[in-house]
């Protein structure tokens, strides 16, 4: 059984749920579709048949240009529709938790950006309250694992439709993503012979390691991350504790990695952020005793989804 920190409120009745009015349905609706268009964009170039179409998209005709683009589009509507099912799976799965437990929740918004993947991801906005220790866990851990069932079918295709050639020296301007202990052992057992060669990534397989990544930037157990909710209504007088060692763990890569390799690690932004926002966690108002085995179950699952996901070095440029 876990205590509450020292002062916490406790009543026997959560307290009503508040309910605000959120922005136009069509705001979050224009979004998502720009979001789908940035996302099919960098699918393609992502892409060799939306390389080749932006080839001729640059060097063909003017009149050609809406062709040429609708092909670069079409070429990663895999892509987009994988990795936007995937933050939909994460956010929505926020969403029905709260859904169920009364707590006001905004539907998912998509940040649509000309980033390499097309999105800075999705996000909720909680608007009430969170009533109580179960409904605090329950809504944090339902993102990580709904999005983990969708990134981990999609990897796997990724890996399956990916090309296999001789390994050889990076060339400049090749981006190589990181391997999770996840990835590394769906190679070995959907594609051995890539242990022995490179991977040449398809766009699934991005999308796939996109949420991986996501799923553990996510559970890591500090502040109000989805780990850090975890963390909280599991043990909340070691919140604070285990968010300060997370931190410094964090930065720890980041050092390591600037002092071994002279280079900045991708964990830089979550250890900053970790740092400034990761710390502390509001109180519930209500605070049951006992969590029920099944969720310290799904706390134990949610712990083997980071380990298996956590990629120590994401991205290297060279």
């Amino acid at each position: 059984m876990s205590l509450p920190p020292p002062g916490f409120p406790s009543s026997p009745v959560p307290p009503p749920v508040s309910r605000r009015r959120g922005a136009p349905p069509w705001i979050p609706a224009l979004l998502a579709g720009l979001t789908f268009l940035t996302c099919a964009v960098a699918g393609g170039l992502l892409s060799r048949e939306g390389v080749i179409a932006l080839e001729r998209l640059v060097t063909g005709p003017l009149a050609e240009g809406p062709v040429r683009f609708l092909q670069l589009v079409v070429a990663g509507l895999p892509y987009a529709v994988a990795l936007m099912g995937f933050f939909l799976a994460h956010e929505g799965g926020h969403w029905l938790a709260c859904r169920i437990y009364g707590v006001d929740a905004s539907p998912p918004w998509f940040i649509p950006a000309p980033t390499l993947i097309g999105t800075f991801g999705a996000v909720i906005r909680i608007r009430g309250p969170i009533p109580h220790r179960r409904a605090l866990f329950d809504i944090g851990i339902a993102g990580p694992l709904s999005g983990f069932a969708v990134a981990l079918p999609v990897l796997a295709l990724g890996i399956l439709r990916s090309d296999v050639v001789p390994a050889t020296p990076p060339a400049p301007g090749t981006i190589l993503f990181g391997d999770s202990l996840l990835t590394r052992l769906l190679i070995a057992w959907l594609r051995p012979e890539a242990l022995r060669g490179d991977l040449v990534a398809d766009p699934l397989f991005i999308a796939g390691w996109v949420g991986l990544l996501a799923t553990a930037m996510n559970l890591v157990p500090a502040g109000q991350f989805d780990g850090g909710h975890v963390l909280y209504a599991l043990f909340p007088r070691a919140h604070r504790t285990v968010s300060l060692g997370t931190a410094t763990f964090l930065s720890s890569l980041v050092a390591f990695r600037w002092i071994l390799h002279g280079r900045i690690s991708a964990w830089i932004v979550w250890a900053g952020v970790t740092w400034l926002l990761g710390r502390n966690h509001p109180p519930v108002p209500w605070w049951p005793a006992r969590l029920g085995r099944g969720r310290i179950l799904l706390a134990w699952l949610a712990l083997a989804i980071l380990v298996l996901c956590f990629m120590p070095d994401p991205v290297d440029v060279f």
